[in-house]
C-alpha cells in the first residue's frame, strides 16, 4: 500500500476518533473549541464502554455497539443540560485559527512518521508489539472487545486478563470497516494519535489557560511536533501504542481539571456538563492505559493542593469548626483515601528491571535540555524557549500552577532516571513499572506549554524592539509586494525559521533516522523477516479455521494470528502458566509419537507447527522455553507443507495418525 492509499484509512481513523466524542461534546453544550479538543477523550470512553458491555450482552464487537453507546451518553448529556442555551458561535476569521494552526504539526509529525515507519504496512519490529498485534486479531476473531478479558489472549483469567482495550478495538474497527491488515490498521491510528490528536489537545490546552493569539497556537503547533519523547519515542520503545494514545489526550483532560477548577475558561455555562466531560475523560484514559489515571492524578495534584489551601482558609476548620467544615474535613480525608487507594492498586506488579541511568543533575540537565534519555543531540529551540517560559513564570508570578504541574511531571522523571532501586522508587514510579522512557514521554506535556509562555515572552520583547521596527521598514521600502505588510511578513519568516530549526535541525531528524530500523521490514528483521511474512501469506491456504499451529513466540511465528487469522498455541511471548501447553512446546520434535504428547496435541487442537528457527526477538530465558517447536528440520512425523527461504517453514504433524 501507498502513503496516497493510506489516507483514506487515516481520515476515517480521524473519524472515528472525533465525530462520536464531539458529538457527546456537543450535547454538554460545549463551545466548539471545547467540543473538538474533548472529542477524542469522549470517543475513546465510549469504544471502551462500548466494548466491555458489548461483551456482557452477547453482542459482537463491531461499528454498532460503537455507535449506540456514543448516541446514549450523548442522550444522557442532552437530559442533564435541558436547562442550559445552546452556545452561539460568532463567525470570525480568528476562530479558524486553532484548525490552521494545527496544520503545522499535522505537517511535521506525518513528515516525520513516514520517515519513521517507512510503510503503511510494516509493523514495529519490538517486543510488546506481538500483543498488540494478535490482540486486535482476538478481538476480530472472538469478537470480544471487552478490556475485562483482553489479556486472556495469554492464557490468563480473573483480574489478570483485564487490559484497557479501546485503541486495539478502535484498531479493530478500522480493519473490519476497510478490510486493511492488522499493521496498516496500526500505523493508522498510531499517525492520528501523533499527528492530530496530540497537537491538537496541545492546542486545547494553551488555548484554554495560556493565550488564544496566534502567535501562542503557532507556537504550540511548533513545539508540539518538535520533541522526541512524545509522540515519536512512545511509537518506538515498546512499542507503547495504547500508552501513546492516553499521553496525546492528557492535555485536552488537563484543560478539562482547570477548567472545573476555574483556572482558564470554562467550557460552558454548566459546571455539571464540565464535571461529566471530566469523569468521561478519566474513563477514557482508563480505556486507553490504565497508568493514565495516576498520571492526571499526578499531574493534577498542584492544582487540587492549591484549590484545598483556598477553600481550607475560608472555611478554616481548625478554629470554629462546624457542619460544613466537617464535611470539608470529611471529603478530604475521602479524597485522600481514594487517591492513596489509586496509586497503589492501579498498577502493575513489582517490576523493577529497570534501574536508574543517570545522576541526579544529569536528569535536571536532560529535563531543561530537552533531551531526555541521553538524546544525544539537545532540542536547542525547545529548551530555550520553555527556560525562557520557567523564567516568565518566576519574574512575573504567571502560570504558576502551570510550572507547578511541570515540576510534579520532572519530579518523577528525576525519581526514574535518578533514584537507586529500592521500596521509595517502587512506590513512587511503580505505576510507569519504573521505566525512565514512559516518564519522558509525561515531559511533554508541560514543556510545550511553558515553552509558549516564554515564545510569547521573547516574541512580544522583539515586537517591541527597534531592531523589529526597523526590519519591518526595511521589508516595506526594498520590497514593494509588502507594503503595508511588513509586520505579517516578518512574523511569517520568524516563523519558517523556527519552525525549520526546531523540527528539521533538531533532535527529531537524528531519532528518527536512527530508530526507524525498529520498523524495518529486511531479512535482519528482529520480530518478522521478509521471507516469513511471505509464508504468512500462504499459512491460511494450508491450515484449516479450526486448527491449532504450535509455535514459538520468540521467533514471531506466533504472528500466524495476525496475519493468517490461524490459532496459535502461544500467541504472545509472556504466556500464562499451562502444563499441556508447555509439554508440547518441549517435547513435541523429540517424542512426536508419545501418547502423552499425542494427547495433548488432541486437547488443544494442534495439528501444524509454524517454524522460523532460533533467530529469537531478545536473547532472553524465555526464547529457550521452546526446544520441541523451533528447528523441526527433517525429524521424523512431521511434514513439510510450505517454506520460503531457508528458515521459514510449515509442517503438519503425522506422529500421531
Amino acid at each position: 500500500m501507498t502513503w496516497l492509499g493510506f489516507l483514506p484509512v487515516v481520515l476515517l481513523a480521524v473519524l472515528l476518533m472525533y465525530v462520536p466524542g464531539a458529538a457527546i461534546a456537543a450535547c454538554l453544550k460545549f463551545r466548539l473549541g471545547p467540543v473538538i479538543g474533548m472529542a477524542p477523550l469522549h470517543s475513546t470512553a465510549a469504544a471502551g464502554l462500548a466494548g466491555t458491555i458489548a461483551d456482557v450482552l452477547g453482542v459482537p464487537w463491531n461499528i454498532v455497539p460503537y455507535l449506540a453507546i456514543c448516541a446514549v451518553l450523548a442522550g444522557l448529556a442532552l437530559l442533564m443540560t435541558r436547562g442550559v442555551e445552546w452556545p452561539v458561535a460568532k463567525a470570525s476569521w480568528r476562530g479558524l485559527l486553532p484548525y490552521l494552526a494545527v496544520i503545522i504539526a499535522v505537517a511535521c509529525v506525518t513528515w516525520r512518521f513516514t520517515q519513521l515507519v517507512g510503510s503503511p504496512v510494516n509493523p514495529a519490529q519490538v517486543f510488546d508489539n506481538v500483543f498488540h498485534l494478535n490482540a486486535v486479531r482476538f478481538i476480530l476473531d472472538t469478537g470480544n472487545a471487552s478490556s475485562l478479558t483482553l489479556a486472556s489472549l495469554q492464557g490468563v483469567s480473573g483480574l489478570d486478563a483485564v487490559y484497557p482495550a479501546a485503541w486495539h478495538s478502535i484498531a479493530a474497527l478500522l480493519v473490519q470497516l476497510t478490510g486493511i491488515d492488522i499493521p496498516t490498521a496500526q500505523n493508522a491510528l498510531n499517525l492520528v494519535t501523533a499527528a492530530v490528536i496530540w497537537p491538537a489537545s496541545c492546542l486545547f490546552l494553551v488555548g484554554s489557560v495560556i493565550s488564544r493569539r496566534p502567535a501562542a497556537l503557532i507556537l504550540v503547533s511548533i513545539v508540539a511536533s518538535a520533541q522526541v519523547a512524545f509522540p515519536y519515542l512512545m511509537i518506538v520503545w515498546g512499542p507503547l501504542f495504547p500508552y501513546a494514545l492516553a499521553v496525546s489526550m492528557l492535555p485536552a483532560a488537563m484543560t478539562a481539571v482547570f477548567a472545573l477548577c476555574g483556572v482558564g475558561r470554562s467550557h460552558s455555562g454548566s459546571r455539571g456538563a464540565g464535571a461529566a466531560s471530566l469523569a468521561l475523560a478519566i474513563g477514557g484514559l482508563a480505556f486507553a492505559h490504565t497508568s493514565s489515571i495516576n498520571t492526571l492524578l499526578a499531574i493534577s495534584t498542584p492544582v487540587l493542593l492549591f484549590l484545598w489551601w483556598q477553600r481550607a482558609r475560608r472555611l478554616a476548620p481548625w478554629r470554629t469548626p462546624n457542619l460544613r467544615q466537617g464535611l470539608f474535613a470529611l471529603t478530604t480525608v475521602f479524597v485522600l483515601g481514594l487517591a492513596a487507594v489509586s496509586w497503589l492498586k492501579l498498577r502493575p506488579a513489582h517490576y523493577d528491571n529497570w534501574g536508574p541511568t543517570v545522576k541526579p543533575g544529569a536528569a535536571i540537565g536532560e529535563i531543561l535540555t530537552v533531551s531526555p534519555m541521553q538524546l544525544a543531540i539537545p532540542a536547542v529551540v525547545v529548551s530555550v524557549l520553555s527556560v525562557s517560559g520557567l523564567y516568565v513564570v518566576v519574574r512575573y508570578r504567571k502560570h504558576l500552577l502551570l510550572a507547578a504541574c511541570y515540576g510534579a511531571v520532572a519530579a518523577l522523571y528525576i525519581v526514574a532516571a535518578a533514584a537507586p532501586t529500592g521500596f521509595i522508587r517502587d512506590a513512587i514510579v511503580g505505576t510507569w513499572y519504573q521505566d525512565t522512557y514512559r516518564l519522558a514521554a509525561l515531559l511533554p506535556l508541560f514543556t510545550t506549554p511553558i515553552a509558549v509562555v516564554g515564545g510569547l515572552h521573547l516574541w512580544d520583547l522583539w515586537r517591541r524592539s527597534r531592531a523589529a521596527t526597523r526590519t519591518t521598514s526595511a521589508l516595506e521600502q526594498r520590497l514593494a509586494i509588502v507594503r503595508g505588510r511588513g509586520q505579517f511578513v516578518a512574523a511569517a519568516s520568524v516563523v519558517l525559521v523556527v519552525t525549520v530549526l526546531a523540527t528539521f535541525v533538531g533532535p527529531t531528524s537524528h531519532y528518527v533516522s536512527g530508530a526507524s530500523t525498529v520498523y524495518r521490514f529486511d531479512a535482519q528483521s528482529e520480530m518478522l523477516t521478509q521471507d516469513e511474512r511471505a509464508l504468512l501469506a500462504r499459512v491460511a491456504d494450508h491450515v484449516p479455521p479450526d486448527s491449532v499451529i504450535a509455535d514459538n513466540p520468540w521467533n514471531g511465528s506466533s504472528l500466524a494470528y495476525a496475519y493468517a487469522g490461524r490459532r496459535v498455541l502461544t500467541p504472545h511471548l509472556f504466556a500464562g502458566i499451562d502444563p499441556i501447553r508447555e509439554l508440547i512446546d518441549k517435547r513435541l520434535k523429540f517424542e512426536p509419537a508419545d501418547t502423552e504428547v499425542c494427547d495433548a496435541l488432541r486437547h488443544t487442537k494442534v495439528e501444524f507447527v509454524l517454524d522460523f528457527g532460533s533467530a529469537y526477538m531478545l536473547d532472553l530465558a524465555g526464547s529457550n522455553d521452546f526446544p520441541g517447536v523451533t528447528d523441526i528440520g527433517n525429524t521424523a512425523g512431521f511434514e513439510l507443507l510450505d517454506s520460503e527461504g531457508p528458515d521459514a517453514k510449515l509442517y503438519r504433524i503425522t506422529s500421531c495418525g
